[in-house]
């Protein structure tokens, strides 16, 4: 029943090519798409999409379109709407069942829904389950510091992380410390559906006056905009080290 939907519905909506209709074949089969997905504006999204299919019939063309109508994604340019032009792309393979879609330079509008469907040849396969609907931010998410000691001694090594949330796989967020002269180690980790957290970890050596000293993690998101988080470090300088020390130097020199 619902490949014999599909056949009338194509058909009937395309009527001068009737002809071609009388020789394509309708398939209804099942994909794994997030119904509702984040997306922060200006930056990229990058939807998860998995689809089942016969191992003997690899997929040709890959198409996304609003449910409303009209082509975001097709291999051929002219067939896609102006303003998603040069924006969206398929980063799955889909000899994999693989239909994963970027959008780029997200836009207050792009929120879909967007489906998925594909082509072989005359053939054309429907996926269930294959929509999203595109909920955008604004601003991007803020960093989360791991905690660090209240207080610390001049010359002391603490290591600390920074991890932000993101939807943006393929351009993910870049770090920056307020600390100088550190490396930075960053892991990526999946936490649920196409869903992503970035973490920065550094190790520095603590310096400076005794007092409170601000540590600033920066998160620059895919096409520059930025989210920061700060913790306050209470330096203290060892006078008593200082003062042995210089009374050793003052020993050394009287005899």
């Amino acid at each position: 029943c619902q490949t014999l939907t599909c056949f009338l519905a194509d058909c009937w909506m395309i009527i001068p090519s009737w002809l071609v209709c009388l020789f394509t074949e309708f398939h209804v089969l099942a994909a794994d798409v997030p119904f509702r997905f984040t997306a922060l504006t200006r930056s990229c999204v990058v939807i998860p999409c998995t689809f089942q299919y016969p191992e003997h019939v690899p997929l040709t063309r890959g198409i996304w379109s609003k449910k409303t109508g009209g082509v975001i994604f097709h291999k051929g340019q002219s067939r896609v709407l102006d303003h998603f032009k040069g924006r969206t792309k398929i980063l799955g393979d889909l000899s994999k069942g693989n239909c994963t879609l970027e959008i780029d330079n997200i836009k207050s509008f792009d929120n879909g829904p967007f489906c998925f469907h594909a082509e072989r040849g005359n053939d054309k396969y429907r996926f269930n389950n294959s929509c999203v609907f595109i909920v955008m931010k604004a601003s991007p998410a803020t960093p989360v510091m791991t905690p660090v000691p209240t207080e610390v001694d001049a010359g002391s090594t603490i290591t600390v992380s920074c991890s932000v949330m993101h939807t943006c796989s393929s351009h993910p967020p870049e770090f920056s410390w307020s600390v100088s002269n550190v490396t930075s180690k960053v892991t990526d980790t999946s936490t649920e559906q196409g869903i992503w957290e970035r973490t920065s970890t550094i190790t520095f050596m603590v310096t400076g006056r005794d007092g409170v000293h601000s540590l600033t993690c920066t998160a620059t998101f895919w096409r520059g905009k930025q989210q920061a988080s700060s913790v306050e470090l209470t330096v203290k300088v060892l006078i008593i080290i200082i003062l042995a020390a210089v009374f050793g130097v003052v020993i050394c020199q009287k005899r």
